[in-house]
């Protein structure tokens, strides 16, 4: 937490306008610290009360959400500014916003191709090319370069949402999406 003060104070937290005025005052990458896919310290698994999607696998099959099991609660901390390339995760997920805002890219399964496995149901995420995991996109789908990725023209719309401190997002299995911290 110390770090996120530190960085505020060296390059401000002016979610308003950043990252979309390409003026404000930006980190070098080098400078940012992102504390990702860690899991949550046992001292903190009493400081909040677990959905009920997570606990009640009748009220979770009621809903069409998940199986009604926890598997690991992650803690990702970093300041405005830290991405999660386009990536799915094999599981449902619960992403809840502690502090601080992000926008979320949601891309839905592709239509006719969602009972596919996660690699075949749609070349233009290019799923593992350049080195990366195979649930993870070299494409960066802020700047995408089209000469390089020329596939990603067929991507679907996806469903962009901002969320705020307190806010909670369900990620279905193997949806495609990316995420920008837009503060702390």
């Amino acid at each position: 937490v110390q770090y996120i003060h530190k960085f505020e104070e060296q390059y401000g937290n002016d979610e308003d306008t950043w990252p979309l005025d390409q003026s404000a005052k930006r980190a070098p990458p080098g400078e940012i610290v992102y504390l990702a896919q860690n899991d949550l310290p046992p001292a903190l698994h009493n400081d909040f009360v677990l959905p009920q999607l997570c606990r009640d696998g009748a009220f979770a099959k009621h809903h069409s959400v998940g199986e009604g099991k926890l598997y690991s609660v992650m803690l990702w901390l970093g300041p405005r500014g830290t991405v999660s390339p386009l990536h799915y995760d094999p599981l449902d997920n619960l992403l809840i916003q502690m502090a601080g805002k992000k926008r979320v890219l949601l891309y839905p399964k592709t239509a006719g191709l969602a009972e596919m496995g996660a690699a075949e149901e749609a070349a233009w995420v290019y799923a593992g090319a350049d080195g990366m995991q195979y649930n993870t996109s070299p494409v960066n789908v802020e700047e995408p370069s089209l000469v390089t990725y020329p596939l990603f023209a067929d991507a679907p719309q996806p469903f962009e949402c901002t969320l705020n401190a307190g806010d909670l997002l369900y990620i279905p299995a193997k949806w495609w999406h990316h995420v920008r911290s837009l503060s702390r």
